[in-house]
């Protein structure tokens, strides 16, 4: 238990991951669209997309030759989002939105 727990804080201490969960807090993405997002090549996005599979973040389908990545589940997308990590993307990329998350508090 305390193993899945230290792989998901250390699947966040990392900038590039961050900038990946916050795009991804917004929608779905393809694998090859993180390079330009990223400003990383595709060997590194795609270690750091396994990084956060392995942590139990990500889940990912295949459409074709494409690997689409989407976060895990609605309480892991709450987690991440009351955690700030929704406004890490750069500045420039910056959008609000708001998402109503239903976290059992008890």
């Amino acid at each position: 238990m305390i193993d899945s727990k230290v792989k998901f804080f250390k699947a966040l201490g990392d900038e590039t991951r961050l900038t990946i969960l916050s795009y991804l807090l917004e929608h779905s993405y393809c694998a090859c669209d993180f390079s330009s997002l990223t400003k990383k090549d595709q060997i590194t996005v795609s270690k750091h997309l396994k990084v956060l599979v392995e942590a139990g973040i990500l889940k990912y389908e295949k459409q074709g030759r494409n690997i689409i990545y989407s976060i895990k589940n609605e309480e892991t997308n709450c987690l991440l989002l009351s955690l700030g990590i929704r406004d890490i993307k750069p500045c420039c990329d910056k959008q609000h939105f708001s998402r109503v998350c239903s976290i059992d508090k008890t």
